[in-house]
């Protein structure tokens, strides 16, 4: 048993608040999983500290449940249902992640500290990153104020949403196609969302907690994910890379809590109900 490290921390963050944020879900599923996530880091590892991460499982797999009854038959789905749906699936693979790094594991040949960074990403590339894509790219349509999807903001949750297998292919077989191709992907799909919160921020009709946050995220992530398409590249060509716990520091805290974070609380304030104010009608 021993202090949580940096990675632990922004795993612990993401199941207590970038997941409920994203997914929604009953409060009392994440409770759960936040508390079986926080005895299971201070564990040694081992099969306990594996077991107790199956509230995490259990929470997203409820989650994903959810979204497909309300999505609704296959051929009925619209973007949006796929993003909770495959988001909720994202969630489920990290918790499976996780699980296996608090057991000991190396699922298909992979080792640490690739297998909890594994539940890293997909808790906030995938998961937090395809859900803000889908909010940021929802934007007001026609002067009736009817809702429509850019297609920036299509393109933003297609590449988001499919860049973290395509990554885990490029660990698997060691190819660097789909390695560096899935990292390229993920960069492009995050800078379209941060170019739509940019330009969300940049409305006059959301207020200044809002366009604070958005702007953050909109901010946060360009230099980051440079960082990243050239540490994925460093594993297959020599070219200039950042070490891992240095990638941590840089790349994932830049992601995790500027980018994914602000970005799901500035699109939860913004829809959030505004207060109505009644003129009062003087007497005459």
């Amino acid at each position: 048993m021993g202090p949580l490290s940096l990675v632990d921390a922004v795993v612990l963050l993401g199941v207590a608040v970038v997941l409920p944020l994203a997914l929604g879900g009953r409060w009392w599923w994440w409770t759960g999983a936040v508390a079986g996530l926080a005895v299971a880091l201070l564990l040694d590892t081992g099969p306990v500290a594996a077991v107790l991460v199956m509230p995490w499982v259990a929470a997203s797999g409820a989650t994903m449940v959810v979204a497909m009854r309300r999505a609704g038959p296959w051929a009925d789905w619209r973007l949006e249902d796929g993003v909770a749906v495959l988001a909720s699936a994202y969630a489920v693979v990290a918790a499976g992640a996780l699980s296996a790094s608090r057991l000991g594991a190396s699922p298909f040949g992979v080792t640490e500290p690739i297998v909890a960074l594994t539940a890293v990403h997909y808790t906030y590339a995938g998961s937090g990153a395809l859900v803000l894509a889908g909010l940021a790219g929802a934007a007001p349509v026609g002067a009736a104020g009817r809702f429509g999807r850019s297609r920036t903001g299509e393109a933003a949750v297609v590449l988001t949403g499919a860049a973290p297998p395509v990554v885990a292919l490029g660990f698997l077989v060691g190819h660097p196609l789909p390695q560096i191709g899935g990292a390229v992907l993920m960069t492009i799909g995050v800078w379209l969302t941060a170019s739509l919160q940019l330009a969300s921020a940049a409305r006059g009709d959301v207020d200044g907690a809002t366009r604070v946050l958005l702007s953050v995220s909109g901010l946060a992530v360009w230099v980051p994910m440079v960082l990243a398409v050239a540490w994925a590249a460093g594993q297959h060509v020599d070219v200039p890379a950042l070490s891992i716990p240095a990638m941590a520091r840089t790349h994932g805290v830049a992601n995790a809590l500027g980018f994914t974070l602000c970005g799901l609380a500035g699109h939860r304030l913004a829809r959030r109900p505004r207060p109505t104010h009644r003129r009062r009608m003087a007497a005459s």
